[in-house]
């Protein structure tokens, strides 16, 4: 059962005391996965607390790790929190630049990184962090012998220091207020440098304790899978400090390459995604039932399962023969469908961080996974709304959670307060008095409203709304998720702030479209190729006047534009968390975007 506590390291005390020979994490080895029980946790975790007091670290220290999803990330974290320091996470995909800002804005003392790709970059821009002491490596690794430490040597020098100063680690996890700072973690920076926003001890406290009286956790029966990442507050909130609260194992995913692969080993109980996670899925899912042998059978299938959610979702009962239906078609292919996902034991799913297209939400609930989203912000530690599973309202994002206040601004944008909301941005008063109002409610950028029941529907982002020339107000995400529900399509950014027109830049899912072309006789592979080919053309001209048909005439896509590449995380042109930089974007593309607009 869940445990509870004042501060994040009362949490895990308390977890510790109650289920220490219970497995809290799996890695994969060359053997198997490999277990580590919340005792090893404990040990491991108090041994690097111990390491860190030894190097002269003082409480409210602020400590960064950049790493991928490992056990060493939980491990550290925790040992960095029993000495009364900052996490400060930062994430693998940043440049170097972006590291040292990081860094360097929040004045780490010590980071602790994974391999020697992530301490080149710590190397790079070594001169501009005078504030660094130490680089904890927890692979191999090689450069400044002054600055570097292994993981193992940190720990060993841990169990030293803890022969001469035994109670030391526990003075200091003792003075750990729920007021204190436990983590700061910087932003996506969808628009420009990223703010480091500062979560307490007692706001995440206070959020898991909330969660569990909105979730139905199965206490210590529990499975997630860990490969988000751990550098976003969904994730850290779910796969570590939700394992430690409620007891449950989380394995950690070898990459997301081989995340399938993983899901049919770890067979979760629960699974959390952003948005584009499940799109692939859906879109994977649905060109394979487009080739399968027993395709006909398969689209009546999904005429019932939709059928049957949209019952559902109306609130009326399903009449028996459609229960029958869906009884059979459910065991002869969605929960076979559901075995080759590894999701058979996945009593729901919870998506975040992004807008949705209803038509994901739907699909995935027709094969049979309940889908529910939530909603919030890192500055309200995650989660400002979420939806009870098995009571999903599709097209909202679920009710305030318990003790969350809300309210709307003149113009529509979402105000909230409550014991998890942030206490700023650090060193930037500025952005934190711009963030709130004067009564104490954080702004959320986002608009929206709240249903009959409660449930909150976000319409769009303040700063997204596209206002033409014609002065119309059009939200793009929505648009955008409708063109990325075609399996070809891989990413959509609408185009249209003051222009008379919405156009958009569309991106090929490479393999989707190689196939695709492949069946159609179209020999080229390379993606700048494809792009270009006719046929090729032609079928996304088609695809996009599918979503025009469904959408009013302001939101219409007149003209588009494929490009031969991807956006991605190293070009800055979205965040690790897959949102669109928009800014980026218009100024990267611009010829292609003018082009549209003058031809």
């Amino acid at each position: 059962m869940a445990v509870s506590g004042r501060t994040l390291t009362e949490v895990f005390e308390n977890r510790v005391a109650r289920s220490a020979d219970r497995v809290a994490m799996r890695a994969k080895t060359a053997d198997g996965w490999r277990p580590i029980t919340f005792r090893e946790y404990d040990t491991q975790a108090r041994e690097i607390a111990s390491g860190l007091i030894s190097l002269g670290v003082e409480k409210g220290s602020a400590v960064a790790l950049l790493s991928t999803n490992r056990p060493e990330w939980h491990i550290a974290d925790i040992g960095i929190l029993m000495t009364g320091c900052v996490t400060v996470p930062v994430y693998v995909t940043n440049s170097p630049s972006q590291v040292a800002h990081v860094l360097g804005h929040s004045g780490a003392e010590i980071v602790f990184v994974e391999n020697q790709l992530q301490l080149d970059k710590v190397e790079e821009s070594r001169k501009e962090l005078p504030n660094l002491r130490k680089v904890i490596v927890m692979e191999a690794g090689s450069g400044s012998a002054d600055l570097l430490m292994t993981f193992e040597q940190l720990r060993q020098r841990g169990r030293d220091f803890a022969k001469t100063e035994p109670v030391a680690v526990k003075e200091r996890t003792g003075a750990i207020a729920p007021e204190d700072t436990a983590t700061i973690i910087y932003t996506s920076g969808t628009t420009g440098l990223p703010k480091g926003t500062i979560l307490s001890h007692g706001g995440f406290a206070w959020t898991l304790q909330t969660l569990g009286d909105v979730l139905s956790f199965n206490d210590m029966e529990e499975r997630v899978i860990s490969y988000l990442p751990l550098s976003h507050v969904f994730e850290r909130l779910a796969s570590e400090w939700g394992g430690i609260y409620y007891g449950f194992e989380v394995w950690f995913a070898e990459s997301t390459d081989k995340l399938r692969e993983n899901l049919k080993d770890c067979k979760p109980t629960f699974f959390i995604g952003v948005p584009r996670v499940f799109e692939k899925f859906a879109s994977a899912i649905q060109g394979r039932y487009k080739e399968h042998e027993k395709a006909d059978t398969i689209a009546k299938a999904l005429t019932a399962a939709t059928e049957r959610v949209e019952l559902e979702q109306a609130g009326k009962a399903i009449p028996l023969p459609l229960k029958v239906k869906n009884a059979l078609f459910d065991k002869l292919i969605f929960s076979k469908t559901r075995e080759e996902l590894g999701m058979e034991h996945c009593r729901f799913a919870i998506t975040g961080s992004a807008p949705v297209a209803p038509e994901v939400i739907k699909f995935i609930h027709a094969i049979g996974i309940d889908l529910v989203e939530a909603y919030g912000q890192t500055e309200t530690n995650a989660p400002t709304t979420v939806t009870p599973a098995g009571k999903a309202r599709i097209g909202t994002v679920g009710p305030p959670i318990p003790g969350m206040e809300m309210k709307f601004d003149v113009d529509g944008e979402i105000l909230v307060k409550g014991p998890n909301v942030f206490k700023g941005y650090l060193n930037d008063p500025a952005a934190t008095a711009e963030a709130m109002t004067d009564d104490g409610f954080l702004r959320t950028g986002d608009v929206g409203v709240l249903d009959e029941a409660g449930y909150l529907k976000i319409t769009d982002r303040k700063k997204d709304i596209i206002i033409t020339a014609g002065g119309k107000n059009v939200a793009p995400q929505e648009i955008e998720g409708k063109l990325t529900l075609s399996p070809l399509i891989s990413q959509a950014v609408v185009i249209g702030d003051r222009r008379p027109f919405l156009t958009a830049l569309i991106t090929l899912d490479a393999d989707a479209a190689a196939k695709w072309g492949s069946a159609l006789g179209v020999t080229v592979a390379r993606p700048d190729e494809l792009a270009r080919d006719p046929k090729v053309q032609s079928e996304i001209g088609a695809l996009v006047e599918k979503v025009n048909a469904g959408l009013s005439q302001v939101e219409k896509i007149k003209k588009w534009t494929l490009l031969d590449n991807d956006f991605t995380q190293e070009a800055e042109e979205i965040t690790p968390t897959f949102k669109v930089k928009r800014k980026t974007i218009n100024s990267r593309y611009a010829p292609q975007i003018e082009a549209m607009y003058t031809k």
